[in-house]
């Protein structure tokens, strides 16, 4: 009998190499010499990303913002902008595959250069690589058993936006404008046909002074957004994940001195980045042998990775922070700058463990009455209750800090506290084998007898038997009706074989 193997093909986007790099970005303020640092910040934008052989190149822009205090106890601010590019070497990138790069700021400092001051900052690129890959997987053929078993292929699109937004509100009467924070924050995606929908928040932060007034203040608001992002792969139900950005900001205040308010003009433009994932299960030979012969097989791994849940969760965290230096009972605290969050999340059987650090710059006036600061940190852990969470999924996890706050309890320490916003995407990852190719050997010698009795091991299948007596399943069952798979232990397999009598 000869033995010939069928074979099929599909296409599919598998889940590549994930890499980190970082890089240092510079950027200089001159005559700022006698001036004494506050505070120092920055936010990272994302510009693109392109994937050579063996690396991905990705670019952004930094917006530095600095406060700081001069010779004559007020307090100014200053803001700066720097480009760059850089590459993360990750040997199996190629430019077939497409990346995805989230920056993140680690940390900022700050340096004097004679009268200028150099700003630097560390960041962060996580690049997630999506490679385009066909298999050609054994479909069946002429003296071939296969064992078919379902596999997990994904469909991976990508789609990018930018939504306007704006936002007017009335405050408390300030005079002047020292800085500004916002960051973006995504609670909800859904898919529908042909596009991305997505919502979320802005957090605007706002440090001012009150007019003839030394004193900061420090005020935020949670502005809501609703976005769309085309992509002619999406449809309702699919799975989707989404980040937002803020990539321009416009802020103006009108101030009425009568009424001892202030109208606030907020404009953002924000950058949308959205991925579709669209599965489907393909039925590929995990197993496959040739009967009365032996045979070699060769294998590919599939492996896939797609959100299975996505949810909104809210948190109090408080405690005692660690400060950059101490603060004794003669400082009065006044406000909250540049407040910020990193958090990282791990999967257990029902509920997801978040854990991370809130920080931020507070504002306060010495014994003295003269400007100081310290930066604050606040780490903080804590689970979260998710029925549809499971041990072997990973999460990603947004956070974002709101009302931050502090107030002295102990001469030297800070209490912070603050209402972190939560939300987290649930990813199940998929390994599967599929059978690329198989070739017989050598023939196996057939028993004389017309009756065999083979004695399976408990926990067997029936494929596990099949594939040892070089049986089909279909013949295993025919001739073992009364057995259930798998096997308890001291069953009996009877194998019966066709003899021809010569008479």
């Amino acid at each position: 009998m000869s033995v010939s193997g069928n074979y099929d093909k599909v296409s599919y986007i598998a889940s590549g190499k994930s890499v980190r790099a970082q890089s240092i970005v510079e950027c200089r303020l001159n005559d700022w010499g006698e001036n004494r640092v506050l505070a120092v910040s920055a936010r990272a934008v994302s510009v693109g990303a392109e994937t050579l052989s063996g690396e991905v190149r990705y670019g952004g822009r930094l917006y530095f913002t600095v406060l700081a205090c001069t010779p004559d106890g007020s307090i100014v601010s200053g803001e700066r902008g720097a480009e760059f590019s850089h590459r993360a070497e990750c040997e199996s990138a190629a430019p077939a595959q497409t990346a995805d790069v989230t920056l993140t700021v680690e940390k900022v400092e700050m340096r004097r250069d004679g009268r200028a001051l150099v700003l630097s900052a560390i960041v962060s690129a996580d690049v997630s690589l999506f490679v385009p890959a066909e298999i050609s997987y054994l479909s069946g053929g002429d003296g071939v058993v296969c064992d078919f078993r379902p596999v997990r292929l994904l469909q991976v699109a990508a789609c990018r936006g930018e939504a306007e937004i704006e936002e007017e509100f009335d405050t408390d009467y300030v005079g002047d404008v020292l800085a500004h924070s916002e960051t973006a924050f995504v609670n909800r995606v859904t898919a529908s046909a042909g596009s991305v929908e997505v919502s979320g928040e802005i957090n605007l932060g706002i440090l001012a002074k009150r007019e003839g007034e030394s004193d900061t203040v420090s005020f935020e608001r949670l502005i809501p957004f609703r976005a769309e992002i085309p992509c002619d792969e999406a449809f309702s139900g699919c799975g989707c994940t989404a980040e937002a950005c803020v990539r321009e900001v416009n802020i103006s205040a009108a101030c009425d001195e009568d009424k001892n308010r202030c109208r606030v003009a907020a404009e953002f433009t924000l950058a949308l980045t959205g991925r579709v994932y669209r599965g489907e299960s393909v039925h590929m030979s995990a197993d496959a042998f040739c009967p009365g012969f032996e045979s070699s097989l060769e294998r590919a791994e599939i492996v896939s990775r797609e959100p299975v849940a996505a949810f909104s969760a809210t948190e109090r965290v408080s405690g005692t922070a660690a400060i950059s230096e101490p603060v004794d009972f003669a400082c009065t605290l006044q406000s909250v700058a540049f407040g910020g969050c990193l958090a990282a999340a791990a999967v257990s059987d029902g509920e997801v463990n978040v854990e991370g650090v809130v920080s931020a710059y507070i504002l306060m006036k010495d014994g003295e009455g003269s400007p100081k600061s310290c930066e604050a940190s606040l780490p903080f852990s804590f689970p979260v209750k998710c029925d549809r969470a499971k041990k072997g999924q990973s999460a990603n996890v947004s956070a974002l800090a709101c009302g931050i706050s502090a107030r002295q309890k102990k001469e030297g320490e800070l209490e912070a506290e603050c209402a972190l916003k939560l939300y987290i995407t649930l990813f199940e990852c998929q390994s599967s084998s599929a059978v690329t190719r198989i070739e017989a050997g050598d023939a196996v010698p057939e028993c004389d007898a017309a009756v065999s009795v083979y004695i399976p091991c408990a926990g067997d299948g029936l494929w596990d038997i099949a594939k040892r007596l070089k049986r089909s399943p279909e013949e295993v069952r025919r001739t073992n009706a009364s057995l259930e798979f798998p096997l308890g232990g001291g069953e009996r397999i009877v194998v019966y074989r066709r003899k021809q009598v010569d008479v």
